[in-house]
């Protein structure tokens, strides 16, 4: 049975991509691996190097 787009651990949502982006994240992808997979391994790298950039902005006053 579907859940919908809101379960207890996530949310589907749907983004638009540049073809061209698409096409290089297709090319650099691991066998097996799924688009929504690499995106959400990609956004988590992000958001670690956001927040190192930000506590260093933060500890240097």
């Amino acid at each position: 049975m579907a859940t919908g787009r809101k379960n207890n651990k996530s949310l589907q949502v749907s983004v638009r991509l540049p073809l061209d982006d698409l096409e290089l994240i297709e090319n650099v992808k691991e066998k097996g691996e799924s688009t929504a997979g690499f995106l959400i391994t990609a956004a988590k790298g992000e958001i670690k190097r956001r927040q190192r950039k930000k506590s260093k902005v933060d500890s240097e006053g």
